[in-house]
């Protein structure tokens, strides 16, 4: 599938979370859904983005946003990663079959991820990354795997797609906050 647009309803599924619990995306009709697609827990620029999502879920669950974390990892990858670490606000979905990235329209991109690590920030990134955390989980995706972030509205309509042009090319929160306040 190509990648999603903006007005465009929001492509259904229902699976199993890393805890083993069904997840369905129709059970959040009438809420805003944030569904971020990473690259798996062993991503040093992943992780990133997880202390930065951790460190604001109590501004994301004031702002009415439900947050969704697709990972390419196994599920006992995933937990490996969480072992110790209290329950994220995110619920977190294993996808190593890719049946998600597919159904959204998530790539994979050699070019994009030296851009990211060579030309924005990418190195940066990793160094920063090994200061939160020393040893991360063996990577168990794709290396060249790009992320992606929805923004779906409480209609089930994709508000906001943003595909990474290279890795690390994460959304703003303060996009999303702002999201979630047009539609509280």
């Amino acid at each position: 599938m190509s990648q999603l647009k903006a007005g465009q309803a929001a492509p259904h599924f229902s699976t199993l979370d890393v805890n083993g619990k069904p997840i369905s995306l129709s059970d959040y009709v009438g809420k805003t859904v944030w569904l971020i697609f990473h690259r798996n827990v062993g991503c040093p620029i992943c992780n990133l983005r997880f202390y930065e999502l951790e460190k604001h879920q109590a501004e994301l669950q004031a702002n009415g946003i439900v947050v969704l974390s697709v990972y390419e990892s196994s599920a006992a990858n995933m937990r490996q990663y969480l072992d110790g670490r209290p329950q994220p606000y995110s619920r977190m979905i294993p996808d190593p079959t890719e049946q998600l990235y597919r159904l959204y329209g998530v790539e994979r991109s050699f070019g994009k991820l030296l851009s990211g690590v060579m030309l924005h920030g990418g190195i940066g990134k990793l160094k920063a990354s090994k200061k939160l955390t020393a040893k991360l989980p063996k990577q168990d995706g794709h290396a060249d795997r790009m992320g992606a972030e929805l923004l779906i509205g409480p209609d089930g309509r994709i508000c906001r797609a943003h595909y990474h042009r290279f890795l690390g090319d994460d959304l703003p929160l303060t996009e999303i906050r702002d999201a979630g306040k047009v539609f509280s």
